[in-house]
């Protein structure tokens, strides 16, 4: 399964707020037998939301290594941000083994981009490692918010009953990618998402 298959098998979802474990659940079903773990922690949520860490190791002696992943988020964010953090460091299991950062140094040079606002943001010097993270914000924005309750949502938001908040409130995620998701542009984002 790709990041693309997933945001498909969600798309027609219309019940919110959609369940991270669900996620990880569609993940399993289709293959992936990576041993998950979802680890709160103390971050600086000013310099970092959220990271995951893949390792591998045999689970018995002679045993083929196993793949195991660590998605550790802020514990004191509410429950928007850590569901929001916790799908999109979930993404990541399906980014190319050419996207992970395999240092320390290569960690914090990605913390360090993928926090410039946008002006200072330049996508074809900043690598591959950190377009992908940018675009699992997205990718996460397109599960936890899927096309089908979006455009259930959409004429009750144009006409002023319902705000951002509300739907923020309702699919439990960050106001800011309810902004995203609710713009006139999501048609096409989510078309190039789904490819």
């Amino acid at each position: 399964m790709n990041t693309s298959d997933l945001i498909k098998h969600f798309a027609e979802a219309t019940h919110l707020p959609v369940d991270v474990n669900e996620v990880l659940a569609v993940l399993q079903q289709s293959g992936c037998d990576d041993d998950i773990e979802f680890i709160g922690v103390d971050l600086d949520p000013e310099i970092l939301q959220g990271k995951i860490k893949i390792f591998y190791a045999r689970p018995v002696l002679y045993a083929e290594p196993k793949r195991f992943a660590n998605i550790y988020y802020h514990r004191r964010h509410g429950s928007d941000w850590q569901r929001f953090i916790c799908c999109k460091e979930l993404l990541h299991l399906l980014d190319p083994t050419s996207a992970h950062t395999n240092s320390t140094d290569a960690i914090d040079v990605l913390a360090e981009k993928i926090g410039l606002p946008p002006e200072m943001q330049d996508p074809v010097a900043d690598g591959i490692a950190t377009n992908v993270d940018r675009m699992a914000e997205w990718r996460a924005a397109a599960i936890l918010l899927p096309l089908a309750s979006r455009n259930v949502l959409l004429e009750p938001f144009r006409e002023g009953v319902l705000t951002l908040d509300d739907i923020a409130r309702m699919a439990d995620i960050p106001r800011r990618y309810v902004g995203l998701v609710m713009s006139p542009i999501w048609d096409q984002v989510h078309r190039i998402l789904a490819q």
